[in-house]
């Protein structure tokens, strides 16, 4: 009796191991076949209910679809939880191939420092089986000695690159292309772009970018008439499906040709194509992090279903108050752009642009910023930075609409954009807003985002390391009838800036603005004027900037 009902257990068991197994098989199936037709919000729903039982691929698929996403913080956890499973199981076959996924995610989330020393680090565990895996690696690794100026390192470890297939990818061809740029070999870049444009063309891929690269090689290089040429042809190569930061290239290399050959008519045109296509990837961007947000909201609300009512509550509340936020964001550059589109006057462009220079990278890390904080359950760190990340947005939404306004509002939104730098950066700096007694009882106004760009350039540019000591000082008095803005850090220094890699932005920044003053001055009728000075000048350490600014006292 007894081996009788020992042998209904096992034959039960095996029945439902194999029930087991068979249902495994599908859901591969399932997961393949997603993975396949480009299924990616599909997979991340499909996988991360079971994020602590999955097999290395199911892991490997759930960070790739996080990518594609575009949540790559999600990302950055899937990949570190599948290097802890690599590790645990001594999976060396599949640790290497975590690695890759990290730097991707790290590289998407601008953490490049940290990617650089993680590929640096992780060398050593690439074996001679795992070549494939480190070529991937070495397409990443390249790319970041790039992006720090290093070429020649860039080129030594894309000469690692040796798989046949690898080299004959357009991805590997631009690549070098633009190392061997980097190193002034002008020559062998644009061979390697044209074998690009080559291969791109018999895949029938877009070859604008390629087009406009060499084109901008041969402006470098003084060969204009050639650089025209190339120029045209991205331009013709232009569709409706090709992307708009191609697009936005093509025209900031025209807009330097015809700077460079001294037609400034021309040279507008492209600035208002330029602004029109900044416009369109702004917008794109919101909506992008919109469904990322409302993504990451209906996983925070699933996984936390247990937590007490008012915790939910709150979180529901945050996440409510930023989608509006970001709603009313999306209407008023919908409708800064739809302005745009029906100006056609090159004084319209110049001023939109300047208006729109609290750059929307800062906007897009500060929401990454706080969907991080919401993931790690910091609620008082995470309502404290909505709190002024809302009340920044608030004061731009209501002074984006009015010609002048008054003084202390600017400056109030100019505490909240220094605060947040300060909240999300891993440089803190102290910083003093000085307005004048005499002012006190004058009712001024003055245009909005004339300041912020000169505070942004301080902090991005003049304290680039961790600085001790890092102070930036707005001085704003009223003297001789002219209200003066004086602005300084105690940063690298104006000379040390103009070794930076954003050099010719800031330069096309700053003389956008001495346009827009000389504009202002006449119709405000007072004298305006912009100097930047380095404070070496007066045996002392940074930058100073002197703002002669446009106001009006109602």
């Amino acid at each position: 009796m007894k081996q009788l009902i020992f042998f209904i257990i096992l034959l039960f068991s095996s029945l439902l191991f194999a029930q087991k197994n068979a249902d495994d098989k599908e859901n591969n199936k399932e997961l393949e076949q997603l993975y396949e037709n480009n299924a990616y919000s599909e997979i991340v729903e499909l996988l991360k209910k079971n994020n602590d039982k999955l097999s290395m691929r199911e892991y490997n698929l759930l960070t790739i679809s996080y990518a594609r996403i575009q949540q790559y913080a999600n990302g950055l956890v899937s990949s570190n939880k599948m290097i802890e499973k690599c590790k645990e199981k001594n999976d060396t076959t599949n640790l290497v191939i975590a690695y890759n996924r990290k730097v991707e995610n790290l590289l998407d989330l601008e953490r490049l420092k940290e990617a650089l020393k993680l590929c640096e680090t992780i060398e050593p565990t690439f074996r001679v089986k795992d070549s494939i895996q480190f070529q991937n690696l070495c397409f990443k690794w390249g790319i970041l000695y790039k992006l720090k100026k290093d070429y020649n390192k860039a080129l030594e470890v894309y000469d690692k690159i040796t798989h046949k297939k690898y080299r004959e990818l357009t991805l590997f061809t631009n690549n070098y292309a633009t190392i061997l740029e980097g190193l002034g070999r002008s020559d062998e870049a644009i061979e390697y772009y044209k074998k690009a444009v080559e291969i791109d063309l018999k895949n029938h891929k877009d070859v604008g970018l390629t087009y406009s690269n060499i084109a901008h090689i041969l402006m470098s290089i003084g060969r204009l008439k050639e650089a025209q040429k190339y120029l045209d042809l991205a331009e013709n190569s232009i569709t409706k499906k090709t992307p708009l930061r191609t697009q936005k290239i093509i025209y900031k290399y025209y807009y330097d040709y015809y700077q460079g050959t001294k037609n400034t008519f021309y040279a507008s045109i492209y600035l208002s194509f330029i602004e029109d296509t900044n416009n369109k990837i702004y917008n794109k961007k919101l909506d992008t992090e919109l469904e990322a947000l409302k993504i990451s909201y209906e996983s925070k609300r699933r996984l936390n279903e247990e937590i007490e009512s008012y915790k939910k509550q709150k979180l529901y509340g945050t996440i409510i108050l930023l989608l509006i936020i970001l709603i009313l964001v999306s209407i008023l550059f919908y409708l800064k752009y739809r302005n745009i589109k029906d100006a056609h006057k090159n004084v319209v462009t110049e001023q939109k642009l300047l208006r729109s220079q609290m750059t929307p990278h800062f906007i897009f890390n500060s929401l990454s910023v706080l969907q991080g904080m919401i993931l790690n359950n910091e609620n008082k760190k995470s309502i404290s930075y909505l709190s002024k990340f809302s009340k920044l947005l608030r004061l731009i939404l209501e002074n984006s609409r009015e010609k002048v306004v008054p003084i202390r509002e600017e400056l109030e939104a100019i505490k909240n954009y220094i605060d947040l730098h300060n909240m999300r950066s891993d440089i803190t700096f102290e910083y003093a807003l000085i307005l004048d007694e005499n002012l006190d009882d004058l009712d001024i106004y003055i245009p909005p985002m004339l300041i912020q760009p000169f505070i942004e350039n301080a902090i991005e540019h003049g304290f680039q390391k961790k600085y001790e000591g890092a102070k930036i000082t707005i001085h704003i008095s009223l003297k001789d009838n002219k209200l003066i803005c004086i602005i300084k850090d105690n940063g690298v220094g104006l000379n040390a800036k103009k070794s930076t890699p954003n050099t010719t932005k800031k330069s096309l920044s700053t003389q956008i603005t001495k346009e827009r003053l000389k504009l202002m001055a006449k119709e405000f009728k007072v004298e305006t004027g912009l100097t930047i000075q380095d404070r070496g000048a007066f045996n002392e350490k940074g930058t100073q900037i002197n703002l002669t600014l446009p106001y009006k006292i109602l």
